[in-house]
């Protein structure tokens, strides 16, 4: 019989193929990797100009791209190699920086919107057919997350600068939108339909979690200025303005601040989201569900509405944590009032 130690030996030995696959694999990360690194060392104007520039990064996009939409010794309905999936998404990561070094070598304005919506526009596009052709799902994730970002640049350029709540509602609109899309995909058995949806619950969830840092931001600026306002007073009143002005101060945060609906809107989307992918097999959205439950927790656990309010927390066991336990009980205990009905046992 046949020792533990050769079984571990004969599990770990590389045949000629994964070999292959190892050293291509690797080879795509260093070469991208290599390409970026060359690129923060020259920063133009004194070293290379920015044509230079844009070949160092565009050189190694395509040509990782083409191996990634190679189709080496597998028929279209089988999944692609590793060392594709992996090639495609290092190369999607480089699209962006090959275009934006690409509007620089032309002249644009790369800190107009348009711009860097068609960047990601053209990211997500490049992706999407990525991930159809070499039926890559990884690329799926990043074509999501690009249409994303160019929906996100569109209305900003439409609508100027968002403030923080307008952003917290354009990125529920956007998960809406791509949570549709990946159902779109999952009904017409297209590669990429959970990786889409994971994209969706990052922007939904996105939304909730906006609302804890900028509540936390200014709850923690709002206790320093309330702490420098009191030694003030007692060292003689030098900034005792402070508490009269930081009223008029934080008003103008007043927009996204985190509250009840939102801490319920982020506790129900990352539920829903942990269910979910527990039903499709889509550890993406358990893990984004699972990060949501973290920012809800961490939102009614340091207390963010009262602490951004300029109120002390409380030791109040009534609110979340009574409603929590008892619809924590409830769940547990509600499917032993269902009756488990016999199946039908049909005799010969």
């Amino acid at each position: 019989m046949p020792s533990a130690r050769c079984l571990l030996c004969a599990r770990v030995q590389l045949s000629k193929r994964d070999t292959a696959d190892l050293l291509r694999s690797v080879g795509g990360l260093l070469f991208a990797v290599g390409a970026v690194v060359l690129l923060s060392r020259k920063p133009g104007h004194h070293e290379w100009n920015h044509f230079g520039r844009f070949l160092v990064v565009f050189i190694p996009t395509v040509i990782l791209y083409m191996l990634a939409l190679s189709r080496p010794e597998r028929s279209e309905s089988q999944d692609p190699r590793s060392w594709q999936s992996l090639l495609a998404v290092t190369a999607i990561l480089l699209v962006p920086v090959a275009l934006f070094e690409f509007l620089i070598w032309v002249g644009a304005n790369t800190a107009d919107q348009l711009f860097g919506a068609g960047v990601f526009a053209i990211t997500g596009l490049l992706a999407g057919y990525a991930a159809r052709r070499a039926r890559a799902s990884y690329a799926a994730l990043m074509a999501g997350l690009s249409v994303l970002l160019t929906w996100l640049f569109v209305w900003e350029r439409i609508i100027g600068r968002p403030s923080a709540g307008t952003y917290r509602w354009l990125l529920v609109a956007g998960g809406v939108l791509l949570l549709a899309a990946a159902g779109g995909l999952a009904r017409a058995r297209e590669v990429g339909a959970r990786e889409v949806a994971t994209a969706g619950g990052v922007a939904a969830v996105a939304a909730g979690v906006l609302g804890v840092v900028v509540g936390a931001v200014v709850g923690a600026t709002r206790s320093i200025t309330t702490l420098l306002s009191a030694g003030s007073t007692t060292a003689g009143g030098v900034l005792s303005s402070a508490r009269h002005t930081s009223p008029r101060l934080f008003a103008i945060h007043t927009n996204g601040l985190q509250h009840f609906g939102w801490d319920l809107y982020l506790l129900t989307v990352s539920l829903g989201l942990v269910w979910l992918g527990s039903r499709v097999h889509a550890r993406g959205l358990g893990y984004v569900g699972g990060f949501g439950l973290l920012a809800f927790l961490i939102s009614v656990s340091a207390q963010i509405t009262r602490l951004e309010s300029g109120r002390a927390p409380t030791t109040s066991v009534v609110g979340w944590p009574l409603a929590l336990l008892i619809v924590g009980v409830l769940g547990l205990a509600a499917p032993t009032l269902y009756r488990d009905e016999p199946e039908n046992v049909v005799e010969e």
